[in-house]
């Protein structure tokens, strides 16, 4: 079952190479993490290919839950509504875009 938003954190840019997190806590008191993890090239390469299946993880903590590209742009609605006035939402578009496209790196037609 997906948390449902109490307080909204963060929405920001990884330090992996460009995974985006939208951070909030829930309204049992816990923090969550809502995260497009980016999927890099084999072989070392840091070459970005797209973004892998939306999950959501209870912080700190790592079981982490899978789920679908509509909740994931539902959740994200959520943290971005409740964000804080002084908030940065650099990463807000590019998260929206990246969930519209379902991790394609490039639009679909």
């Amino acid at each position: 079952m997906l948390p449902s938003v109490a307080l909204a954190e963060s929405i920001e840019m990884l330090r992996d190479g460009g995974s985006l997190c939208a951070a909030f806590q829930g309204s049992n008191g816990s923090h969550y993490w809502l995260v497009l993890r980016i999927k890099l090239g084999a072989g070392g390469m840091l070459q970005p290919l797209g973004y892998e299946q939306p999950i959501v993880v209870e912080r700190p903590g790592v079981e982490e839950l899978q789920i679908s590209w509509a909740h994931a742009e539902i959740l994200l609605r959520q943290v971005e509504r409740l964000l804080p006035p002084e908030a940065d939402r650099k990463w807000v578009e590019p998260m929206y875009r990246c969930i519209a496209r379902q991790g394609s790196w490039h639009a679909r037609v």
